[in-house]
């Protein structure tokens, strides 16, 4: 399904749909697809989003009267003074407005979860959702900042008023927290747990090969039952079920990606389509020979056509793409790399 900056309704409803982790995988690559077509796109989602992340009021749905907001909307425009032969056009005039206008509202509305068992609503936990192919950043009722990569999820209290600050993740986040040393800020896991008072860390954790890179501060990460601080410039892996610390790293490896930027520097070809495949809704079939093959290459924001490409002008490797609907139940396109 292809949308154009004609059909103002049908997009704003999928990026409702998006904002509210409702969208189907349809949805998705029809967004990811809309934002790729102009410049124009890309900004009109990206403004949306940023209202959408700074706006979490604390509400109930019984607060809402519509008749009073219909009242004053007709009376600021001057139509109720027309009288009653207007109503026909002004019930019009109502329904196109409510559609468009209404839309951010129903869809924070969406966005809150509802605690089962409750006769009035309460709204417990927010959750942000990055797509692949996109990043976004967010903050906190803290005062931490987030930079969510792609194909990532967030979830937290919109209050944060706890002895503690708790967030749930799947997928990559960097973290600036707002020092508090009396409530910890706690990153939580499947595979491990992040503690901070005030500092700024980066957190991978797409599947059981989690990392953790301390860039200020210092943090207490717990992976298999046993905690483990870390100082600026150190990286803590998991991979395997083996726990290991790295000193000294280049912090821009791991961290540039808030700027678009992806630096491998001599990585295995296997580590560095394992990279793309959490950001790129994509997957890589690699030829066994190759599984050694090491490469040196920034990315800044190229496609994954592009990135292919460059696999091919930088060693004798051959990139074959499946059609991405060829008999598959998976979406994500395939990618055959061989030998030339």
């Amino acid at each position: 399904m292809n949308y154009s900056t004609d059909d103002k309704t049908g997009i704003d409803m999928v990026i409702a749909h998006y904002l509210t982790d409702n969208a189907t995988h349809d949805e998705i690559d029809a967004l990811l697809r809309w934002i790729q077509q102009s410049e124009e796109n890309r900004k009109y989602f990206f403004e949306q989003q940023d209202i959408w992340e700074n706006l979490h009021p604390s509400f109930h749905l019984k607060d809402i009267d519509t008749e009073k907001a219909e009242r004053k909307l007709l009376f600021r425009t001057g139509i109720t003074s027309r009288g009653s032969a207007m109503m026909k056009k002004i019930l019009m005039l109502w329904s196109r407005f409510a559609a468009v206008a209404l839309l951010p509202l129903l869809a924070i509305l969406l966005y809150f979860t509802l605690k089962p068992g409750e006769s009035s609503p309460r709204y417990d936990y927010v959750t942000l959702y990055a797509a692949y192919g996109c990043t976004s950043m967010a903050t906190l009722p803290d005062s931490t900042v987030v930079w969510l990569n792609a194909n990532s999820t967030l979830r937290y209290s919109p209050d944060m008023d706890g002895n503690s600050r708790d967030v749930d993740l799947h997928g990559e986040a960097y973290f600036d927290v707002q020092a508090d040393a009396a409530h910890p800020f706690n990153v939580h896991t499947p595979y491990i747990t992040v503690t901070a008072t005030g500092t700024e860390f980066n957190v991978n954790v797409y599947d059981s090969d989690a990392s953790v890179t301390l860039v200020k501060g210092k943090v207490n990460v717990e992976a298999d039952g046993k905690e483990q601080p870390l100082l600026p410039g150190e990286r803590l892996s998991v991979r395997d079920g083996r726990t290991s610390i790295s000193n000294n790293i280049d912090l821009d490896k791991y961290c540039a990606w808030r700027d678009g930027i992806l630096i491998f520097d001599d990585d295995p070809l296997t580590d560095i389509c394992r990279r793309l495949q959490q950001i790129y809704d994509v997957e890589f079939d690699i030829a066994p020979e190759l599984n050694d093959q090491t490469f040196h290459m920034i990315l800044k924001g190229e496609n994954i056509s592009e990135i292919i490409h460059l696999f091919e002008l930088s060693a004798p490797v051959k990139c074959i793409a499946e059609d991405k609907n060829a008999g598959r139940t998976k979406s994500h396109q395939k990618i055959h790399i061989i030998p030339s």
